[in-house]
C-alpha cells in the first residue's frame, strides 16, 4: 500500500507521535513499575510511595486541561520532590527510577541541558538496568530537540536499543529521520528501510515510507 501525505499525517495527528513518544511510554512504564515493587526497607517503601505520588499528580495535571503555566508549575514541584527524594530517601533500587524520571520530567520542561545531563548520569551508572534502553531512546528524544542530530542518531542506532526486537522499527524511523535531517542520505534511506522491513504494517514503516517516497 502507498501512504499519501494527507495519510500520514492523519496517522500523526491520531497518535500524536513524534518527538516525546518514548518519555510517555516511559513515564507511564515507571509509574505502573512502582506500584508492584516490593520495598525491602521503611525508606524504600516511602521512596516508592513517594515516586507514585508524583506520578500521580503530574498524570492528574495533564489530564486537567490546565494553562501552560499550571503544567510547568507541577514539573517544577515534580524536580523538587525528585530531588528530596533523591537526598533523603534514594537507595541503589531507588535512584535509577528517580533520575530517569526527573529526566523525563526535564524533558517535558523542554529544559533539554538538564534533561542530557540527567540522562547521561542514568546511563553511566546504571548501563545494566532493565530501563536503560528507555533511557538511551529518551536521552536520543533531547539531542533531537538541542538540534544535536548526529548525537541522537548515534544514540537511536545503538545497541541497548538494537537488543529489544519490539524497538527496532520505531529506531529505524528515529534514526532515520535525524540523518535525514543532518542532509546524510545514505544513511537515512538504510534506516528507513529499516523500519520498513522490519515491521511493514507499523506506523513507523508508513511514516518512513513516506519519507523514502521524498528523498529518493
Amino acid at each position: 500500500m502507498t501512504e499519501t501525505k494527507s495519510d500520514i499525517l492523519g496517522v500523526l495527528n491520531k497518535y500524536k507521535i513524534f518527538i516525546g513518544i518514548g518519555v510517555a511510554v516511559a513515564i507511564s512504564i515507571a509509574a505502573v513499575t512502582v506500584t508492584l515493587v516490593k520495598a525491602k526497607s521503611r525508606k524504600d517503601e516511602t521512596a516508592w510511595q513517594s515516586m507514585w505520588r508524583i506520578n500521580s499528580d503530574l498524570a492528574m495535571a495533564a489530564q486537567a486541561g490546565k494553562t501552560e503555566k499550571d503544567k510547568n508549575e507541577a514539573l517544577n514541584n515534580a524536580i523538587e520532590s525528585f530531588e528530596y527524594i533523591e537526598e533523603a530517601l534514594a537507595s541503589s533500587g531507588t535512584m535509577p527510577w528517580i533520575l530517569f524520571q526527573k529526566g523525563n520530567v526535564y524533558y517535558e520542561l523542554k529544559n533539554y541541558d538538564e534533561a542530557i545531563r540527567t540522562y547521561n548520569d542514568f546511563l553511566q551508572r546504571y548501563s545494566g538496568h532493565p530501563i536503560a534502553f528507555l533511557a538511551k531512546q529518551s536521552l536520543g528524544y533531547a539531542y533531537e530537540e538541542k538540534g544535536l542530530l548526529e548525537e541522537a542518531g548515534n544514540q537511536f542506532n545503538d545497541k541497548l536499543l538494537s537488543n529489544k526486537v519490539f524497538l527496532l522499527a520505531q529506531q529505524g524511523w528515529d534514526a532515520g529521520r535525524c540523518y535525514d535531517k543532518l542532509g546524510q542520505k545514505e544513511n537515512a534511506i538504510l534506516n528507513y528501510n529499516k523500519a520498513v522491513e522490519i515491521e511493514p504494517d507499523s506506523i513507523w514503516a508508513s511514516l518512513s515510507r513516506y519519507r523514502l517516497s521524498v528523498i529518493k
